[in-house]
Order: C-alpha cells, then sequence, then structure tokens
C-alpha cells in the first residue's frame, strides 16, 4: 500500500502535457551546419525534449553521408526520455585529409518508439574550411586611463598569417552601458567588415564616450571591460583582444542643502545647517570657509555681528558620495532691527576650480509684544462715596526694551482712573504694581454694575492686550427704627414697631423674637411677609424688597409669667437682620416685672416634694450615663484579664530560661588555646625621615624634577600625518613609474645565473616510505530514479 502511495505521488509530481495524434513526440535541436577543417575531428552536439505526457524512447541512424566524412559515436541503443524531460548527446565528425575545401552533408534519421509511423530526418551541411590565422598586435588586459565626458579614441592592428585572403568582422563585446563604436562604421551596427589580405595587417579605429561623474560613479580605477571580437570568413573563428577603461580621480563637492535664513532675536546667537556631499569618484577633503567683501576666514566679526563655522572637520576626509553637516553660527547685536549676508565656500582640498557657493543671512526678527494681567479681584464691589485700588502688571514679552502706557475705554457704572505716563521694561521684564482707582457715583444706586476695558498699547499707539475690569457699588444699609410703642394689657407684653429703609437700594428684614422667660409669645406680622405655615405662634417672619425710604409696621405680645418661685424682670428681644448684611442687627429689647406666685402647700408637703424631686433627679443623671457607665466596665474587665495573661507569659518564659541554664554544655577545646600565655613578639620601630630630607636625598642622586613637555596640538598631529601621507604616496608613485619605464625599455628582470645549475627533471626518492595499498570498494551503479 505504501509503494502504491508513493507512485502516486511521484506521478502527480511530473508536469502533465496534453496531446494528441497529430502532434510530434519529440522535439529534436540540432544545428543546420557546421564547419571542419581537414584531417579534423569536431563534436557534434544534439539535444531533444520530450513534449508529451508518457515517456519515449528514440534511436538515431545515420542515413547517408558524403565519402569524406565519418560519423562516430551514434547512439546503438534506444534512448529513454521521461515526459517533459530534456537531454544531450554529442557525436564526432572527421575529415579525411585529401577532402577537398567545399560543403558536403550528412543526414539522420530519427525514430520513435512507441510511435512506428513517425519518423524525423535532418540533414547537416559540413563546410570543409582552410584554417584562419587572424591575430590583434596588442596583448590582453590592456588597461586606459580616461576622463570623465570625453571621447577616448583608440587603435588596434589585427594580421592575417592563414596563408589565405580573408575577409574579417569585428564587432565589440562588452556589459557596458557607455557609447561606443567603430570609425568605419557607417550604418551604425556596431561592425565592420575587413578585406585582410594573406601576410597583410590592418588598424581597426574605435572610440568610447566616457559618461560624465555622476554621485561619485564611475569610481577612480574603476571602469568597464571591453571585448574587441574578430571573426574569420573562412572558418568563423573568433579572436578577441580584451582591454579595460579606468576612470581617473575625480575631486568635487556638492551643496545638497541649505536651510532658510535664521532669525534672530536681538543679543541672541543661533545657526543654519549647510550639507555638503562628495560627488567626485575618490575621497577628498573638505575646504570651507566664509566670504565677506574681501575678508576670506572662518570667523567673520562685523558691524558687532559675529559669524564662524562648526563641524566642518577639515582634517577628516570625505569618501565617495558621503554627507557632511556644517554649521554657521550667527551671534546677533543687540538691536531691534539688523541684516547679515555672508557667502558660503566650499571645495575639494587643492581644487579651488571646483569651488561651491551659497549666499546664506541672519535677520533679527525684533517681536514688539506685551501681556498686561491683573492681581487678584480687591475691588469685586465698592463702598458708596469711596475709592478702590485694583492693581495690574506689565510684562515685556517682546523681544527689545519697549514703552508701554495704559488707555481706559468704555468704562460705566463707576469712575476708572489709571496714570497717563509711559513705563519703559526691558526683554522680559515684569513692571511694578500699577493701581487703577475704581470710585462710585455720588449718590450712587447699590449693586449699581460697573465695568471698563484696560488696553496695553505701544508707544506708537498699537495696541498688544487688553483685560475688563467689573465691579459694582456696595450696598449701604441703614434699618432706623422710626416708631416704638410698648405696653401692658392683660398680662401680656404688648410692642409696635416701625422700621424705615434709609439705605441706598432696596432691602429686606429677618424678625426674631426671643424672651428671658419660656411663655406664649408671638408677632402679628405685616400682609407681605413670609412667615411658617400653620404656626399658632409666630417666632420669626421675613420681609422682602422694601424700597430705599420706605417703611413698614409689625406687632409682638408675649404672655407675662405668673408662675415663678420669686419677683423678677420679664425681657421681650426683637432682633432685626438686613438681607444684604447680617453682621449689624437692629436689636430691640423691652422689660416688664412681675410678682411671685402664692405657696399654698404645707412644709411636709414640701420636704417631700423636695425628696421626691433630688431621688427623680439622681436616677435621670444615672438613666443618662448609663452608656458610659457600662462601657467603663467592660473595659475594666478586660484590662484585668490582660494583665493577668502577661503575668503567665512571664512566669512560663522564667521557667523555660532556667531549664536551659541546667543542661551541661559541651566542653569548648578551642577556648584552651586562649588560655596560653605566649609572649608577643615587639614590632622593631623603623627610622622615619622628614619629607623634605628624604625629597633633598632624592634629587642628589637622581637630579631636580624634569618638566612635563605639553601635550601636541591635535590639529597640529592631523596636519603633519596627511603631509607624510602624501608625500608616501608620491614617492609610491615615482617608483612604480621608474619599474614601468625600465619594463616598456625591455629591462625586465630575468633569472639568476645560478638556477641554469639546477636539474632540468629533478627524480623524486620516495624510497623511504612504503605505501600503504587501500582495498579498493565497489561503487555500486546509481539507480536512474526515473525507472521508479
Amino acid at each position: 500500500m505504501r509503494r502504491m502511495v508513493a507512485i502516486l505521488i511521484v506521478a502527480l509530481a511530473f508536469p502533465v502535457f496534453p496531446v494528441s495524434a497529430s502532434e510530434e513526440p519529440l522535439e529534436f535541436f540540432i544545428e543546420d551546419e557546421t564547419v571542419i577543417h581537414q584531417n579534423e575531428t569536431i563534436q557534434f552536439r544534439i539535444a531533444w525534449q520530450n513534449l508529451v505526457g508518457f515517456e519515449r524512447h528514440f534511436s538515431i541512424q545515420l542515413n547517408e553521408s558524403d565519402s569524406n566524412l565519418s560519423i562516430d559515436d551514434l547512439p546503438v541503443e534506444w534512448t529513454r526520455v521521461a515526459s517533459g524531460r530534456l537531454g544531450e548527446t554529442t557525436i564526432n565528425i572527421t575529415v579525411l585529409p585529401n577532402s577537398n575545401f567545399e560543403t558536403i552533408s550528412f543526414s539522420l534519421d530519427i525514430q520513435c518508439q512507441e510511435v512506428t509511423n513517425w519518423k524525423y530526418t535532418h540533414s547537416v551541411d559540413v563546410h570543409v574550411s582552410r584554417w584562419s590565422n587572424l591575430n590583434f598586435e596588442a596583448n590582453d588586459g590592456s588597461s586606459f586611463y580616461v576622463q570623465q565626458n570625453v571621447n577616448f579614441s583608440g587603435a588596434v592592428n589585427i594580421s592575417n598569417k592563414a596563408g589565405y585572403d580573408d575577409i574579417v568582422k569585428v564587432f565589440f563585446e562588452t556589459d557596458s552601458d557607455w557609447s561606443y563604436g567603430f570609425s568605419e562604421d557607417l550604418n551604425n551596427d556596431n561592425e565592420v567588415h575587413l578585406d585582410l589580405a594573406e601576410g597583410g595587417y590592418v588598424f581597426v579605429n574605435f572610440w568610447i564616450i566616457t559618461p560624465s561623474i555622476q554621485d561619485g560613479k564611475p569610481l577612480a580605477g574603476d571602469g568597464p571591460n571591453f571585448d574587441i571580437k574578430a571573426q574569420s570568413s573562412l572558418d568563423n573563428r573568433v579572436v578577441s583582444w580584451t582591454f579595460n577603461l579606468e576612470m581617473q580621480t575625480f575631486h568635487n563637492l556638492t551643496i545638497d542643502m541649505v536651510q532658510d535664513n535664521l532669525s534672530l532675536e536681538p543679543g541672541e546667537n543661533g545657526g543654519l545647517n549647510v550639507t555638503i556631499r562628495n560627488n567626485g569618484n575618490v575621497e577628498t577633503y573638505l575646504d570651507a570657509y566664509l566670504k565677506y567683501g574681501e575678508l576670506n576666514q572662518d570667523r567673520i566679526e562685523i558691524d558687532n555681528w559675529t559669524v564662524a563655522l562648526f563641524d566642518n572637520k577639515q582634517y577628516s576626509s570625505l569618501d565617495v558620495n558621503e554627507s557632511r553637516t556644517i554649521e554657521i553660527g550667527f551671534d546677533s547685536p543687540n538691536i531691534n532691527q539688523g541684516k547679515f549676508d555672508v557667502e558660503l565656500i566650499v571645495m575639494p582640498q587643492s581644487f579651488p576650480q571646483r569651488a561651491k557657493s551659497v549666499q546664506v543671512s541672519s535677520l533679527i526678527d525684533w517681536n514688539r509684544n506685551g501681556s498686561l494681567s491683573a492681581i487678584g479681584n480687591t475691588c469685586k464691589s465698592v463702598e458708596w462715596d469711596k475709592t478702590c485700588q485694583q492693581m495690574v502688571t506689565i510684562e515685556n514679552t517682546g523681544n527689545y526694551f519697549e514703552e508701554y502706557y495704559l488707555n481706559i475705554v468704555d468704562d460705566t457704572g463707576m469712575m476708572f482712573d489709571v496714570t497717563n505716563q509711559k513705563i519703559a521694561l526691558t526683554k522680559g521684564e515684569i513692571s511694578d504694581l500699577i493701581p487703577i482707582n475704581l470710585t462710585t457715583f455720588t449718590e450712587a444706586e447699590g449693586l449699581l454694575p460697573a465695568s471698563a476695558t484696560l488696553e496695553l498699547r505701544l508707544s506708537d499707539g498699537m495696541l498688544l492686550d487688553s483685560i475688563t475690569l467689573l465691579s459694582s457699588t456696595a450696598p449701604r444699609v441703614n434699618w432706623v427704627q422710626e416708631n416704638f410703642e410698648d405696653s401692658v394689657n392683660n398680662g401680656r407684653l404688648e410692642v409696635v414697631v416701625t422700621m424705615r429703609n434709609d439705605g441706598n437700594t432696596a432691602d429686606g428684614l429677618i424678625v426674631k423674637m426671643t424672651s428671658s422667660y419660656f411663655t406664649d409669645m408671638t408677632f402679628i406680622p405685616p400682609d407681605n411677609a413670609i412667615v411658617e405655615d400653620n404656626s399658632e405662634y409666630i417666632r420669626s417672619f421675613e420681609v422682602l424688597s422694601i424700597e430705599k425710604g420706605s417703611n413698614f409696621t409689625f406687632r409682638a405680645w408675649a404672655e407675662i409669667p405668673d408662675d415663678q418661685n420669686s419677683d423678677g424682670e420679664f425681657f421681650l428681644n426683637i432682633t432685626a437682620n438686613s438681607r444684604l448684611d447680617e453682621n449689624n442687627p437692629v436689636i430691640i429689647s423691652v422689660n416688664s416685672s412681675f410678682d411671685s406666685a402664692q405657696k399654698n402647700e404645707d412644709d411636709s408637703g414640701t420636704i417631700v416634694n423636695a425628696i421626691t424631686d433630688l431621688a427623680a433627679g439622681f436616677f435621670t443623671i444615672l438613666w443618662a450615663w448609663k452608656w458610659i457607665i457600662l462601657a467603663t466596665l467592660v473595659s475594666g474587665f478586660m484590662i484585668n484579664k490582660s494583665l493577668r495573661d502577661r503575668i503567665s507569659r512571664i512566669e512560663e518564659k522564667s521557667r523555660l530560661n532556667q531549664q536551659i541554664t541546667e543542661v551541661k554544655q559541651p566542653e569548648d577545646w578551642m577556648a584552651e588555646f586562649g588560655k596560653k600565655k605566649q609572649k608577643v613578639p615587639e614590632i622593631a620601630q623603623s627610622p622615619e625621615v622628614p619629607s623634605e630630607v628624604f625629597t633633598g636625598m632624592f634629587q642628589t642622586i637622581g637630579g631636580q624634577r624634569k618638566p612635563v613637555a605639553p601635550p601636541v596640538d591635535t590639529d597640529l598631529v592631523g596636519a603633519a600625518s596627511t603631509v607624510l601621507d602624501h608625500h608616501d604616496s608620491i614617492a609610491v608613485k615615482n617608483k612604480l613609474d621608474l619599474l614601468a619605464d625600465d619594463i616598456s625599455k625591455g629591462e625586465a628582470s630575468e633569472p639568476h645565473s645560478a638556477n641554469a645549475a639546477l636539474p632540468n627533471n629533478p627524480i623524486q626518492i620516495t624510497d623511504r616510505t612504503v605505501p600503504i595499498k587501500k582495498p579498493e570498494q565497489k561503487v555500486p551503479d546509481m539507480v536512474n530514479i526515473e525507472d521508479l
């Protein structure tokens, strides 16, 4: 079962090609012609592909052939091809030595084992050719240094040493996208055909246009490879000449980014960034400076302006296509207006002809601003015929010295007054407290609203800020007792009161009544009063909205006590509180005397009543304190229990400590070592030498202390290293130039004369070693997976 599943999976993995009876079962790829020389054997390739969804077997047989040809190594058995698979083989073709220079042919018959009626015959033309012998008279691997964006012209000669005239096709082969061609190419097909006589030679002129260096490419010393090939018309043999083009060094810089012009506050500093990139094809050093008029420096100070370069790193090289951001710092003078323009010049070091420049500038931005703030809200209301001061402050939120003044507009309900003097403030300064006087109008109504807008302006009238001041005239409370009458009728104390509002606004009163003895009493309020509902005795009432100058009358009575044990005075107190000012009430107090009540009870009764009253009072006090007495008893029980428990724990702990002490302790034998008394050796005292004496002795032997040389400046070290590296590279190039001149003159190095004494065919001595012959292992034949 597993084998069947495996076969099924393998079968599904192969591609399925639908085929009909009219389609070819196999497709063959065979050249129609080939070139061969006399007495030469060449290999001829035959390739195939199975186009159907089933395996096929085919055979190849020679159909016919010229007598001068010999066809060998044809497959003698059927060749198996799986579905969709490709394959190939080679046969050998040999021409006899005395064959004529002509075109002869042979044909092959191909048959399929599964399709018996299918047969494919292919004929091949064999051109028996003379031997060509073309040569480029130049060595392969030549290199030429070229500059960017130039037309490089060259020439190379081709010789014909075949003994026969030849027609040569010359063409380029390269992976480069540079423009190239031949001078003799008239139809612009990048080929030239030359008639080359036997033993002659001809020069082929070609040209290559080098591109401009963009973003560091092509790199210095780098360039494409070119092959100029020459194909003979005799036997189609191709010879080639290979050379390289190497781009020369090109130092260049570009300015990729410049920040916008810098805005500064007076007396402040800042910087803007400029990004420089090495778009040459070799690493280079950046040379940057500032230009202002005739000045070319890294730092310029003119008209209290200071401009300087930062982070240019002139001693650090820039790699190809590497960018660097330098900062141009500006320090502005403390003035309110100004502008400074400067030119930044950047160039590769020692290449001023490739300098680039950009104009940068800085502008002083005069920000004129200010803010106005009120300190608290001290004048929420102003009493009549008085003046209140509201404090404000001014802050200079601009960036330069300014002069301000305050202006009041849209004032209503009250008089507002502020100073008209100018207030001078520096940048960020806050003024002292400035008073705004608020004064009420004469005989103004109470609670009269008032408002005003306070404006902050510059000395030239420009409005910067404003705030709104709100206030009101405070109400003046003045209730006057216009009329008062009291009398005693039928055991009642009766009162009639008339109140008048002499304040500056409508007001109301809250009237309350109290007495010195608990007795029946009530108010008889006016009709517009507010009292408690369904109340038999009115102890308080309220009247609202009594206009100024208006009055109202109310009455009250109280029963004079008649059950007191002694004579006394009965007081009836009436308190009237204004709704606008509850802290200043109007108090009306009347009084009346009364006599004590008659005693009809006897003495015994009096004593019994007294004892009864005393017992009742005692039980009343005891019942009132019942919970406190209960809590005290419970707390006492709990404290007593905790003390007994603590005593038990202390006794138990003492008993345990006594048992632990009685246990015999093990012998501490280590302590015995401490009992041995040995003499402690005394440490010898070292002689003490004063520090001044020791310093003098050391300087006498070693000499005075030499001062430490100061460290060398890192910039100087970097500059010296750059100069030394430059001289080293020049010295190496000079040695290479001398060596190249000697080679071009034929003065190449030859082997040492002592090498002639060495044997030409040295014989190795291997008798000292005995090789161990390993048994040959038979490798099993590879299993053909297609047979599965």
